[in-house]
């Protein structure tokens, strides 16, 4: 949804979040991008509207 990532699998996704952002960082983010998630960006029920992230840089086809 934040077009962080093209990748389609698990291991691909984090290879490409890793480039994004420095080691020392990535224990913290990990668990501040699910926190996030749970309050902001939930799988089921999701207004991309509504969302921080998506409001901004959401693709295009989530406001269909």
């Amino acid at each position: 949804r934040w077009t962080l990532s093209t990748g389609k699998t698990v291991e691909r996704t984090e290879e490409d979040l890793k480039k994004l952002f420095p080691r020392e960082k990535w224990a913290d983010l990990h668990l501040q991008i699910i926190y996030f998630g749970r309050e902001h960006c939930p799988a089921k029920g999701h207004d991309p509207k509504a969302c921080p992230i998506c409001s901004v840089v959401g693709r295009r086809e989530l406001f269909r």
